[in-house]
């Protein structure tokens, strides 16, 4: 059971949710551009706003494509690092907090930013 919550496997749930969160947003980039639909979806935007609620769709797909597409392209990287580092010995010359702690640093800045946006997008669409 020790195992189970090792900084490694830690670090391989944590890559594995940042896969899956890049993933899906950059599959609903394309659904958003190929269908201009909204469906209910929380990372796209906050839990107060519903789909059917927007004022201006077109407008809402165009502010969201590019910061969806450098969020979800951020969140594949850094799953592949995170992987990376858990699976090999790649950082093992430096200090823990630098392989285990760096990437969870670094990643807290850009998920604020990410709900930032959001925000910013459900004020001025919704």
């Amino acid at each position: 059971m020790q195992d189970l919550f090792s900084p490694q496997m830690l670090s391989l749930a944590m890559a594995l949710l940042l896969l899956w969160v890049g993933v899906n947003l950059l599959v609903n980039v394309v659904r958003l551009n190929k269908t201009y639909e909204l469906s209910a979806n929380r990372f796209l935007y906050p839990a107060n706003c519903r789909p059917e609620d927007c004022k201006n769709v077109a407008g809402f797909i165009r502010f969201m494509t590019p910061r969806l597409i450098a969020f979800g392209v951020l969140c594949l990287l850094f799953a592949v690092f995170v992987a990376l580092q858990s699976l090999t010995e790649l950082f093992s010359a430096l200090p823990p907090w630098v392989g285990n702690g760096l990437p969870l640093l670094l990643f807290l800045p850009l998920f604020v930013w990410y709900v930032i946006f959001i925000n910013k997008a459900a004020k001025r669409f919704w």
